[in-house]
């Protein structure tokens, strides 16, 4: 696997995350985004503390990542099925299950597709799909500015910060592909960090703001708020933003699932070295298997649990030789 720079790296990590946000369900506040905010605030200081003191993962940790990776798959097939209907991906029986795994069969192709040519060309890609998203995002952002009445987000909810803040590690599955990556990335490593989690940051803040001014009112009767606030936008009078978005969506959930498959088969690379070929295969096969076994379910503790026991073990792993030698 060839060595990325921290901007190919922050890019991947960005579109898994802005993807979780896409596909946020229920009622959304300020709350949910100061949540989010602390989350991603814990979230980069145990970063910068494993950047820092030189940490590489052991096998036990290797494992771990292995094991989080298939399960942070899953759940991307999870709410890609659960926002079918609301961004209108058109298959049979909308609650079939032959229907599901079209779906999920097509974008698994093009994600064996993707990991096949390598970790340097998928980043390469990644970095233009998050500049096209970033652009979708900025006009959808413009035209809140000058259309959308500002004061909704100030609209009382019932909604604590906990819950907020639980959802902000529910939308962060690429913690451990952050982790992981992050020795094949050349250059200043905590630069990485900072990029990484400054940019999820900001974006973070311009799609929920953005959200609660374009939705208003019925933001607590939507579904997928972030998805019916980019619905209702229309900074053109001749068309709509709809187009766009579907096709940044679909791009971004392919790239996400890659990012998964890929981090696994790298982990599985590192474990059984002897096991050579299929590697993407086999962690795909097990990605699928998990996206069933949560059929569309959003499991908001459970990713939240998994994403927190990603960031302790981060703090367990041994000091790089190279580290200790200087």
């Amino acid at each position: 696997m060839n060595s990325i720079s921290r901007y190919q790296l922050a890019a991947m990590l960005i579109i898994t995350d802005v993807f979780g946000l896409f596909c946020l369900s229920g009622s959304i506040s300020l709350m949910t985004l100061y949540g989010i905010l602390s989350a991603s605030a814990l979230q980069f200081l145990t970063a910068l503390i494993f950047v820092l003191h030189g940490k590489e993962t052991s096998k036990g940790q290797q494992f771990f990542y292995l094991l989080y990776a298939v399960f942070c798959g899953g759940a991307l097939f999870s709410s890609l099925w659960r926002t079918s209907g609301a961004i209108y991906i058109p298959y049979e029986e909308r609650n079939g299950i032959w229907g599901k795994l079209l779906t999920a069969g097509l974008i698994a192709l093009v994600c064996l597709y993707s990991s096949s040519t390598g970790l340097r060309a998928v980043s390469r890609a990644a970095v233009t799909a998050a500049a096209a998203g970033l652009l979708c995002i900025l006009i959808d952002f413009v035209s809140a500015v000058f259309t959308a009445d500002w004061e909704n987000i100030y609209r009382p909810e019932n909604q604590s910060f906990f819950y907020g803040f639980v959802r902000g590690f529910a939308v962060s599955g690429s913690l451990g592909s952050f982790f992981v990556l992050l020795e094949k990335t050349r250059g200043e490593r905590s630069y990485a960090a900072v990029l990484y989690f400054g940019a999820k940051t900001l974006l973070t803040a311009v799609v929920i703001l953005t959200s609660l001014a374009v939705a208003g009112g019925i933001v607590s009767a939507a579904e997928f708020p972030v998805i019916t606030a980019a619905q209702l936008s229309q900074p053109f009078e001749a068309q709509r933003i709809d187009s766009l978005f579907l096709v940044i969506f679909i791009s971004f959930a392919v790239f996400s699932v890659t990012l998964q498959v890929m981090t696994g088969a790298y982990l599985l690379k590192r474990l059984f070295p002897k096991f050579r070929r299929w590697r993407s295969s086999t962690v795909t096969l097990l990605v699928l298997g998990a996206a069933l076994l949560m059929s569309g379910r959003e499991l908001i503790l459970l990713r939240a649990a998994a994403a927190l026991a990603a960031l302790t073990v981060s703090a367990a792993v041994k000091k790089s030789a190279e580290k200790i030698s200087g």
